[in-house]
């Protein structure tokens, strides 16, 4: 039987936000090993299929050996994760299990054809952060949200999504994505002007749906700036017609299946 302590099968990451305990402490030190039929076990389970975040808790708290400082990580411990720190684990994960070239395919914008790419997934930028409980990013709108009263506002604050925000939902019954992205951020919308917590909380995901599509991009981009973990944001230039364009790293075949 193979010893799954050997080196090659383990390895001791840092997490970029880090797991807060209810005393405040932060634990960053995580140890991974790599996949085996059980995760890919998981990959393919018709249960998880319609919830990509409750995949992700299930994948890696099968994964994730140790966090320094707890006796056990538990699922309920991956979903208090930020989802910072979840991606930064696939990462790692993925490189552990498949090293680090990935084919890729990009879209272009301006020419309608595909740009193929083999990836290094230990160039990307792993950005640090703060803890989950004291990282807030707040967003200013340019055409502003009107209330149900009719009042504008136009700051927003938004705190960093974590696992139990992602499961609630992307297994939301509307499989629609961008509502799905709505009912994420709504969970994390701390502040909304001078409107008060509770009318955030009685509206909710209406907010974000009500907002301007620039107001919306505006929105994205100032968050893909501020929050911590990878960089997943991939500067392409097209093969076909010469220009430049900016994608997400393409996950299509980020845990190939045998």
């Amino acid at each position: 039987m193979t010893d799954k302590g050997h080196a090659g099968w383990q390895h001791v990451v840092t997490l970029p936000v880090g797991y807060q305990q209810e005393d405040g402490t932060v634990l960053n030190t995580a140890t991974l090993r790599k996949m085996t039929g059980k995760e890919e076990a998981i990959l393919t389970d018709p249960k998880l299929r319609n919830s990509a975040g409750g995949m992700i808790t299930a994948l890696l708290s099968s994964c994730t050996v140790s966090l320094e400082g707890l006796n056990k990580v538990t699922p309920e411990v991956i979903r208090q994760l930020t989802s910072a720190d979840r991606n930064f684990l696939l990462l790692e994960l993925r490189r552990l299990t498949f090293g680090d070239s990935i084919e890729t395919q990009y879209r272009c914008p301006h020419c309608s054809n595909n740009t193929l790419l083999v990836e290094d997934l230990s160039s990307i930028d792993i950005r640090q952060g703060e803890s989950s409980a004291a990282m807030e990013i707040p967003v200013t709108i340019q055409d502003g949200y009107q209330s149900p009263d009719h009042e504008w506002y136009y700051e927003m604050v938004f705190r960093l999504p974590n696992g139990e925000d992602e499961e609630a939902a992307t297994s939301r019954r509307d499989p629609n994505q961008s509502r799905q992205r709505d009912a994420l951020l709504a969970r994390c919308l701390v502040s909304v002007g001078e409107l008060e917590p509770r009318r955030i909380r009685a509206i909710g995901v209406r907010i974000l749906a009500d907002l301007s599509m620039a107001d919306r991009r505006l929105i994205q981009k100032a968050l893909d700036a501020a929050a911590p973990g990878p960089n997943l944001v991939r500067a392409i230039v097209c093969d076909h017609c010469g220009q430049e364009f900016q994608s997400t790293l393409d996950m299509t075949h980020f845990f190939p299946l045998a």
